[in-house]
């Protein structure tokens, strides 16, 4: 029962965020929307058997303290707007109602003092990303794409996924753990800062602030004006020193941690922390520079569930 209760009370603040988005006096043609929660379950069936919409992307954001300056939904805002874009690129899929909750939330695990974080355990997660799961195959989707915004729960997600995959297979349902939308766009995003001399990693600093500058439907909603002065904690690494850490991983085949305060190495000579939720420097953030973000975590997406496609196609083929 408590765990029926979590899945209610998330999928319901989904739908909440994703309608309180959406445009007013705007004429909209469902055969433009993606978003499964804006779709009449008549719509739903039609795109699913009459025009081939048999993929559906699943995906989890996040609430959480992202300093003074960001909106607590930023993970949710960032996955849907790039899920909408994946799936229209894609061309064959829908969007799942995004989970606005996941595990470890920054500003409650570190037991600050600044409210609207939300989370939930990793068990529970775990459990919600089975129903979702079990809820697309149940709606007739073939090819079920999972994946999260935040660092707390990755591990979670996989497991479902291998769970899930196993389970469903027999019913000619696939399931597919999509790492690169959080894992490869991460790394690959400090590394276009490092090339164009900005600063790198860090939490809610140029990767998350710029994105959602480009993402913001008027200029204030989803960034305050104030990310322009606002004090913050340096991430304690230099361009070099984080450049040779990336490549340690890499060649260590290593994968970065999830949470907030990404990038922050040990430096006893760092400058004391600005407890804010902050690490990292956002005030060069720029909507030009969010794009070029959102495009390297569309594509990264993109590549990848076309890859995985790929393999189970020739896997089936050779079965």
């Amino acid at each position: 029962m408590r765990r029926t209760l979590i899945s209610s009370a998330v999928l319901m603040l989904a739908s909440t965020l994703a309608f309180a988005q959406s445009p007013r006096n705007t004429s909209v043609n469902p055969k433009d929307i993606v978003e499964l929660e804006l779709l009449t379950h008549t719509e739903v069936y039609d795109k699913i058997h009459k025009e081939g919409k048999t993929s559906v992307l699943v995906i989890t954001g996040g609430t959480e303290e992202r300093g003074p300056h960001d909106v607590l939904g930023g993970h949710t805002i960032m996955s849907r707007h790039r899920g909408i874009e994946i799936a229209k690129r894609l061309g064959n899929a829908l969007v799942a109602p995004v989970l606005p909750i996941a595990v470890a939330a920054t500003g409650l695990r570190e037991n600050t003092d600044q409210p609207g974080g939300v989370q939930m355990p990793a068990d529970a997660f775990k459990q919600v990303q089975l129903a979702m799961i079990e809820s697309m195959a149940m709606n007739g989707f073939k090819d079920i794409f999972v994946m999260g915004d935040h660092g707390g729960g990755q591990a979670q997600i996989k497991e479902a996924v291998e769970e899930m995959n196993k389970k469903l297979s027999a019913k000619g349902v696939h399931v597919y753990f999509i790492s690169d939308f959080y894992q490869k766009t991460h790394d690959d995003v400090d590394m276009y800062m490092y090339e164009h001399k900005l600063p790198i990693a860090g939490h809610v600093a140029m990767m998350e602030t710029s994105e959602m500058l480009y993402e913001e439907p008027v200029p204030g909603m989803y960034v305050r004006p104030l990310y322009k002065t606002v004090p913050f904690d340096p991430t304690g690494q230099t361009p070099e020193q984080w450049k040779a850490a990336r490549d340690a991983r890499a060649a260590g085949g290593g994968q970065r941690g999830g949470g907030g305060g990404r990038g922050r190495a040990q430096d006893p000579n760092a400058p004391p922390r600005v407890n804010n939720g902050l690490t990292g420097d956002p005030r060069p953030s720029t909507k030009e520079i969010g794009k070029a973000v959102f495009e390297i975590g569309v594509n990264n997406t993109v590549a990848e569930i076309k890859k995985q496609m790929a393999e189970k196609r020739g896997s089936t083929q050779q079965d």
